[in-house]
């Protein structure tokens, strides 16, 4: 199943209603379930910063909820970025079948000149000292960051994916020690006090950017390349 992620009741009407999709409300007036063996999601702050990730943390905990052998999740705003829509569970299988992984939030980052800029530059263009956060967090992990980092200018950035059960076991055992961490820790970090305010992006949601990058870790360091099932959008910035 695909999880469409939606803040309030009044979002609904964003929904897919087709037969992949369900929809996973992020706050307890939207989702009477939000707190089952998830006693992190009763602090307003925790469910900020995960956003998207407090379904990835609730249907990890509850196993056996999802009614399919694969994963995935999208958002009530998706149309906003990603005009993708599976019109089957057969249509993911499928494609399932041939990669480990299917995106439809793919991006391509390049500077105002069409100069490609890798993922390392457009992280810390978009949240200055994010990049030394991370390092600060793999190393006290034991994670090594992949060298993909410093030449990969595309990535899939929004919680737009698909993969198996199993595969997506292996994301959270491999993230959300990392995420655990982050939700204590980052208020104390320079990245946190010194984040920069523009538009919906804010410290408050730091821990939240950190999330969406180990997706783009997790798969550089494990040698996926996963498909992407919808166009390459181009991002601009200033390098």
């Amino acid at each position: 199943m695909i999880y469409q992620c939606y803040p309030t009741k009044e979002t609904q009407k964003c929904m897919f209603f087709e037969e992949p999709y369900e929809g996973f409300g992020l706050e307890p007036e939207a989702n009477k379930d939000l707190f089952n063996n998830c006693p992190e999601l009763e602090d307003a702050y925790v469910r900020l910063q995960l956003t998207e990730y407090a379904c990835f943390l609730w249907h990890w905990r509850n196993e056996g909820n999802n009614p399919d052998g694969w994963f995935g999740t999208t958002s009530h705003r998706q149309l906003e970025k990603a005009p993708t829509i599976f019109s089957s569970k057969q249509e993911i299988e499928d494609m399932l079948e041939k990669d480990k992984i299917v995106g439809w939030g793919h991006y391509n980052m390049v500077d105002t000149k069409e100069n490609p800029i890798t993922l390392k530059i457009q992280t810390d263009v978009c949240h200055p000292g994010l990049n030394d956060y991370i390092k600060e967090v793999f190393n006290l992990f034991g994670h090594t960051i992949p060298k993909e980092w410093d030449i990969r200018c595309d990535g899939f950035f929004a919680n737009y994916w698909v993969m198996s059960n199993e595969l997506f076991k292996e994301f959270m055992d491999f993230s959300w020690p990392m995420v655990e961490w982050s939700l204590k820790n980052v208020k104390e970090s320079s990245y946190y006090k010194d984040h920069p305010t523009y538009g919906t992006v804010s410290n408050k949601k730091a821990t939240g950017y950190f999330m969406e990058r180990l997706f783009l870790f997790w798969y550089l360091i494990k040698g996926i390349d996963p498909f992407n099932a919808g166009p390459t959008c181009i991002l601009y910035h200033t390098a």
